[in-house]
């Protein structure tokens, strides 16, 4: 049986704007498990990269709970919550956000100084250089990079303090077909090591590396469907499902 490792109860979400009240989240019950590829999907508006931010502890709910690897996100005091987003989790968004004054190496060690002796660190982000494939870039600044070495560096940044949890906010979706499938190869071997992933996306060729697809719409969960490993000989089919899974769901 998987281990839990996020849980919600009876989540809710709401931004007041004037005297309105817009709920963007209703009653949300739900479970993450364990070394799970999860992606989120929905028709814009649904709620889906709220819900993400509210339960890595990016944003905080209206109402309900939810557990992250063991604790309250609620309860947790903001210097607790810093050391959960330091050494506990990590994320991938859309714009990378790289440090433009740092180079490719600096962008990624940066963030894993202070979870580990120097040295280490930096032995470790030359080895997540070489595995993404950007030795040969790592003296160079993010204006020289292509947006898909940007998205990898962003990738090493978010692996360099041994995150339990990395989010991802619809990380292919600046990025060109063939770029976008480099990121998701990463993705989907670190799945395959047992990284657990959540991530959002529009994208059925990027929820194709889901184990398991959760549908959001008007802020509920609408369905889910269980993939399994991603296995390369069966994208199409898996592609066929998704979209099939995805139509009788009104997406």
């Amino acid at each position: 049986m998987k281990n839990v490792i996020i849980k919600t109860q009876k989540l809710c979400k709401s931004f007041i704007t004037g005297k309105t009240s817009n709920n963007v989240l209703r009653n949300i019950d739900l479970e993450i498990y364990e070394g799970d590829f999860t992606i989120i999907m929905g028709s814009s508006g649904s709620g889906k990269s709220t819900l993400l931010y509210n339960i890595s502890t990016m944003d905080k709910p209206t109402s309900g709970k939810v557990n992250l690897l063991g604790s309250e996100i609620s309860e947790l005091s903001p210097v607790k919550t810093a050391m959960v987003r330091k050494k506990d989790i990590s994320f991938v968004f859309q714009s990378m956000n790289l440090l433009p004054d740092l180079n490719a190496f600096e962008n990624i060690a940066y963030c894993g100084y202070g979870t580990d002796k120097k040295e280490a660190i930096n032995k470790k982000t030359h080895e997540l250089l070489e595995m993404l494939e950007l030795s040969d870039s790592e003296n160079k600044y993010p204006s020289e990079l292509s947006g898909g070495q940007q998205q990898r560096i962003a990738i090493g940044r978010a692996l360099i303090g041994g995150a339990k949890v990395i989010f991802g906010d619809e990380p292919t979706g600046a990025l060109n077909s063939s770029m976008g499938t480099q990121v998701l190869d990463i993705f989907t071997d670190l799945n395959n090591k047992g990284q657990s992933i959540v991530m959002v996306t529009h994208d059925i060729k990027a929820a194709a590396r889901a184990t398991r697809l959760l549908y959001l719409a008007d802020g509920r969960i609408d369905g889910e469907l269980y993939l399994g490993k991603y296995d390369p000989a069966t994208k199409r089919d898996r592609e066929k499902r998704i979209f099939s899974f995805l139509t009788e769901h009104n997406w």
